[in-house]
């Protein structure tokens, strides 16, 4: 069965247009910057976030990803900048893009904060037709490679097109909302060669809002929502998140309130490692089509928070006072 699905996979991407997907996070709370570029800068401090995802465990071929990215703001002209690097990995398929960001953030009260985003960059994809097997193919050991299919390579296909983001957030006191497009624009990616090969990024709406309550003297819930959709199809999801402290917390999130886009419960965990260090998990227990071939997904998140302004902590300068004959 798991041979199957990914063979069927590969062989869609090759003989035609295959739609490239985001990829999908369970611990989206934690990470706003990754889906919404309008989020740069709006901690008012130095953020990093490393990401590591493997998704349905045990099922030959399945989703990985490692994604990274850093913001921090300008003061100067109310605005923020980040960068990110994220490398998605399916089977014989491969998808890396770098963005950078630049956000401008317009004060609408003493505690309404709305900003405005975008990121532009490079996404490259590469198709390893080494990974690839097909009926008619020959594979046997010793023996000449062949798929002998003429829209398959027995190499790797490399191409590659700019892409384009672009989001709002707004935060207002303990209440966030965000939406986003990613991307904005991206042309349809080509094959150099003479294989019959194109991919075209598609447009995903992303929406999401949450908002702090405070529980106990020493605990938050942080309820929020994350809506991603092509409007052709949606995923939705919802998380709830206690923290003990601001140093322990942990939730449990839904995705997929319809037969056709169920695909798991999680639930997740973390803890501060030191005053700037975050350490989070997440486990996904599928309820997908895929439950039976899959040992749930994993993903690990490590952020780390310069937790002051940029600039802070520096030594004063220094005085020289005139002397007095």
């Amino acid at each position: 069965m798991r041979q199957i699905l990914t063979s069927i996979l590969f062989l869609w991407c090759a003989v035609g247009l295959w739609a490239q997907q985001a990829p999908q996070y369970s611990l989206y709370m934690l990470n706003p910057y990754g889906a919404n570029p309008a989020y740069a800068g709006l901690e008012n401090t130095l953020v990093a976030t490393g990401i590591y995802r493997q998704q349905w465990s045990g099922l030959e071929g399945a989703p990985v990803t490692q994604h990274v990215n850093a913001h921090l703001p300008l003061y100067v002209i109310s605005s923020g900048i980040g960068i990110k690097i994220e490398n998605d990995a399916i089977g014989a398929h491969r998808t890396t893009q770098a963005l950078l960001t630049y956000s401008y953030q317009l004060p609408l009260s003493r505690k309404a904060t709305l900003s405005v985003g975008a990121s532009a960059g490079y996404l490259q994809y590469v198709m390893d037709g080494a990974k690839l097997r097909t009926v008619d193919g020959q594979y046997e050991p010793n023996a000449p490679f062949f798929h002998n299919d003429l829209a398959l390579s027995e190499g790797k296909i490399q191409a590659g097109t700019p892409v384009f983001e672009a989001g709002l957030y707004l935060q207002a006191g303990k209440l966030e909302v965000g939406a986003a497009i990613q991307p904005v624009f991206a042309p349809r990616i080509r094959s150099n060669s003479t294989n019959v090969f194109a991919l075209q990024p598609v447009q995903h709406y992303i929406f999401s809002t949450s908002y702090q309550l405070q529980a106990a003297e020493n605990m938050t819930l942080r309820p929020s929502i994350f809506v991603k959709t092509d409007f052709l199809e949606t995923q939705s999801e919802i998380s709830l998140v206690a923290r003990w402290q601001e140093n322990i917390f942990a939730g449990a999130s839904f995705r997929g309130f319809t037969q056709k886009s169920k695909d798991a419960a999680v639930i997740l965990a973390g803890l501060r490692l030191n005053e700037k260090t975050t350490l989070a998990y997440s486990f996904d227990i599928p309820l997908s089509a895929l439950q039976s071939v899959n040992r749930g997904s994993h993903e690990l998140l490590l952020r780390y928070s310069l937790n002051r302004p940029i600039g802070a902590g520096k030594l004063p300068p220094i005085i020289y006072n005139p002397r007095f004959f």
